[in-house]
């Protein structure tokens, strides 16, 4: 069973670092396009793509995807992040969500090994 949900978390989860950042950045542009009546999507458009650059990098590596589906995922939240509505980057919250349960079950996994290793350095 908990395989299963690692496996779904892996595939469809993001970090959560590259969510909440694109979250905060997505508003950030989606103010400008208010005050400027949509006129700034000419800047906020490459700076979302150039974000998505940025979350293939942290899903490579701080989430260990594989190099394509790292791609995959930064290039959507690179679009999602470029569109000038704040709508599309309310998506990533959910995706942050099932990728902190990919981290925290990575962590409890590890943590359960090493209570078996000492526990094992203890009996011999």
């Amino acid at each position: 069973m908990m395989d299963k949900l690692k496996a779904f978390s892996q595939t469809f989860g993001i970090h959560p670092l590259v969510a909440f950042s694109l979250f905060a950045i997505d508003w950030m542009l989606f103010s400008s396009e208010i005050v400027t009546i949509g006129s700034s999507w000419l800047v906020t458009a490459p700076i979302g793509l150039l974000l998505g650059c940025g979350a293939i990098l942290l899903q490579r590596y701080g989430f260990q995807d594989r190099l394509g589906i790292a791609i995959g995922k930064g290039l959507l939240l690179g679009i999602l992040t470029a569109i000038p509505t704040a709508l599309p980057s309310l998506g990533m919250i959910p995706l942050a969500a099932i990728g902190a349960i990919k981290l925290l079950s990575d962590k409890s996994l590890s943590s359960d090994e090493n209570a078996k290793q000492l526990a094992s350095m203890s009996v011999k």
